[in-house]
């Protein structure tokens, strides 16, 4: 590998960077939720899409979560199963320290844009569900926000989205979610593609044009890591193409 991965830690939480090669700019960064869970395994198919200038260079950020189940959550709720622990609803509170914390500190110790134009937020799973949290609640934060699987099965979180009132300028949002997802379920994760279908719609709705979404429904897939690796890599081409 020609760039750089390293740990990093920041106010006692971990953090996994990617860095390319050339550093003499200033490049977009991507924020990850779950730490490299999505890229860590990619990066080399990731470096060889920068050297052929299929996609911009980019830096990665994974931000190891304290708590997912809180962290993620934007308002408190019951756990889905006995016997498991409830959900605090800590997401405002995080989503606080990325926008005052942790973007000022990549900024200073890393050659990323100073601007949020072209920086990204991807999470999968709870993490999905924050990255759209973090879209409605603070749309100008980041530009591109890929939800992979996202959890919009989370108690009156698609009430909520609807009720939220935001111009959508340029951002692009991609959406994935697999056919089989919540297959086998009886609580409200049995209707994850549907949720996630409405979700789409409602940013349709809410002035969006297609042009900003993509939708993909991964055919006879379930809720797996390897589905939201090959997501995330798609997000990144999408993103990030490179206009030759």
């Amino acid at each position: 590998m020609n760039g750089t991965f390293l740990y990093d830690e920041f106010n006692g939480r971990q953090l996994d960077i990617y860095v390319p090669q050339d550093t003499s700019i200033n490049v977009p960064a991507v924020f990850v939720q779950d730490g490299s869970s999505l890229f860590r395994t990619h990066l080399l198919e990731i470096e060889r899409l920068i050297e052929a200038k299929t996609i911009s260079p980019i830096i990665i950020v994974g931000i190891h979560p304290f708590n997912r189940l809180d962290e993620y959550t934007p308002w408190k709720a019951s756990s889905l199963r006995s016997g498991f622990p409830d959900f605090k609803g800590e997401a405002q509170t995080y989503v606080s320290f990325l926008e005052n914390d942790l973007l000022p500190y990549i900024k200073k110790e890393y050659p990323v844009q100073e601007t949020c134009h072209e920086h990204s937020h991807v999470g999968a799973s709870l993490g999905g569900l924050f990255a759209i949290y973090t879209l409605l609640m603070h749309p100008a934060l980041f530009k591109n926000i890929a939800s992979l699987s996202g959890s919009f099965w989370y108690q009156d979180f698609l009430p909520f989205a609807k009720q939220q009132s935001i111009q959508y300028v340029d951002h692009l949002i991609y959406l994935s979610v697999g056919s089989e997802e919540g297959k086998g379920k009886t609580s409200a994760q049995q209707h994850m593609p549907l949720f996630n279908k409405q979700l789409h719609d409602l940013l349709l709705q809410k002035g969006m044009q297609e042009w900003q979404l993509h939708y993909h429904i991964e055919q006879g897939k379930g809720h797996h890591l390897k589905q939201f690796q090959k997501n995330f890599l798609s997000a990144l081409k999408w993103f990030y193409k490179r206009e030759l």
